[in-house]
């Protein structure tokens, strides 16, 4: 069954929520009722429907939050540069500051910052947020990942 013809509620998995950062500011932990069906979709973004659930523990997201849901999180390596980005837009610089640092690197800099900016402009088609490379923590990190770029092609060039 196609899911969007099904209705529901999406939810993620512990691993996986950290994608998904920018779809808000409150974590909830989730119980699906024994009789509500639940579809796993055919992403690989550890996305679940449900059409029940029940939601209990919200807390508020805020950097130290991100960065634990960072540190427990298992995403395909390409998917860490858009939750980087997301961290950035939702004002969480440390944990954006750690993942450009774990994840980018001579090998990928040209795709982190490709995912980096398609992820903004993005969110500014969908009118979600607009202008994100004038949010502060967006400057910041866009100006490291450049530098770190630049710093790379120095290093290349010696």
């Amino acid at each position: 069954t196609d899911t969007k013809e099904i209705g529901g509620f999406f939810v993620s998995t512990y691993e996986y929520i950290f994608r998904w950062l920018i779809r808000g500011d409150t974590l909830c932990e989730v119980t699906i009722p024994d009789e509500s069906k639940i579809y796993k979709t055919v992403s690989e973004n550890g996305i679940y429907l449900s059409e029940k659930m029940i939601l209990t523990n919200p807390i508020k997201i805020d950097d130290d939050v991100a960065m634990e849901l960072y540190l427990n999180s298992n995403l395909p390596h390409e998917a860490y540069f858009e939750a980087m980005a997301a961290c950035a837009i939702m004002g969480y610089i440390s944990t954006a500051i750690k993942v450009c640092e774990d994840k980018v690197n001579k090998e990928n800099i040209d795709i982190a910052i490709i995912k980096f900016e398609n992820f903004c402009k993005r969110r500014e088609e969908e009118n979600y947020i607009y202008d994100p490379f004038n949010i502060e923590s967006v400057k910041l990190l866009y100006t490291k990942l450049k530098a770190m770029k630049n710093e790379l092609i120095i290093l290349e060039w010696w």
